[in-house]
């Protein structure tokens, strides 16, 4: 067993094997932590379903930060399947489904911004309102890419990515919001966490700026949506009210 930090809550581990704590080492804290979460046989091999191409130790990895996920509206938090890149201090959040391009947008604005962006986690980062202003913060959880930091930045807007030929950029209203986040949340089943995660969920759409970013995979992309996102109203402020 073993604790990590996310989002600054200590998190304790009860591992079965050494694969998820060499995942965690750069999160590992002393604890004591708030809640530990553990994983049973049983559902690794619900997890593995078969495939032995998985290991268990993958399987208890994924298990592991699904429960963790589970808990964190609790503590004012939650995840959203993203890929965030900061620039001068600021997080900037892009959301879509898999193989959309989240992470060549990324990459995109690391080579536009250079040494002035920095990545915070490439496909499953948390996301913790924090005296009022909402912080995207690194995990050990990093996607396939394996590109992330241990770090926290405020949001200065989420923006929706879809493929297109041509570049454009809109700012969306909180009815447009729900329709297209909830495909990227993971929503409690247990009643007073859910509740919780609602309220959180409602906050977030109402107090954060989102984009529809429509883009090709060209330097104009970025630049267009660093132009425009930047604009959007500072983290503790307004956002789509």
């Amino acid at each position: 067993m073993f604790c990590i930090q996310i989002a600054g809550i200590p998190i304790g581990i009860d591992n079965r094997y050494p694969g998820v704590k060499q995942l965690c080492r750069d999160y590992i804290v002393e604890g004591p932590p708030l809640f530990t979460v553990s994983v049973s046989e049983e559902q690794l091999l619900r997890e593995q379903g078969g495939n032995q191409q998985f290991s268990l130790s993958y399987c208890e990895s994924l298990c592991i930060y699904r429960q963790i996920c589970l808990k964190l509206p609790q503590y004012d938090a939650f995840l959203l399947h993203s890929a965030v890149v900061a620039v001068d201090g600021d997080a900037y959040v892009f959301t879509a489904p898999s193989g959309t391009g989240k992470t060549t947008h990324m990459r995109l604005w690391l080579e536009l911004f250079g040494g002035r962006a920095e990545v915070v986690n490439g496909d499953k980062p948390v996301f913790r309102f924090i005296d009022g202003t909402l912080y995207a913060c690194g995990t050990p959880w990093q996607g396939k890419e394996q590109l992330g930091s241990n770090i926290m930045r405020p949001v200065r807007a989420v923006c929706f990515l879809e493929q297109s030929p041509d570049n454009h950029i809109r700012r969306l209203q909180p009815a447009e919001i729900s329709e297209r986040i909830f495909h990227q949340i993971l929503i409690p089943k247990e009643p007073e966490d859910f509740d919780r995660f609602w309220q959180l969920l409602e906050k977030l759409v109402t107090s954060v700026t989102f984009y529809l970013l429509q883009c090709n995979r060209e330097l104009e992309a970025a630049q267009l949506a660093y132009q425009t996102m930047r604009q959007a109203t500072c983290p503790t402020g307004g956002g789509n009210q």
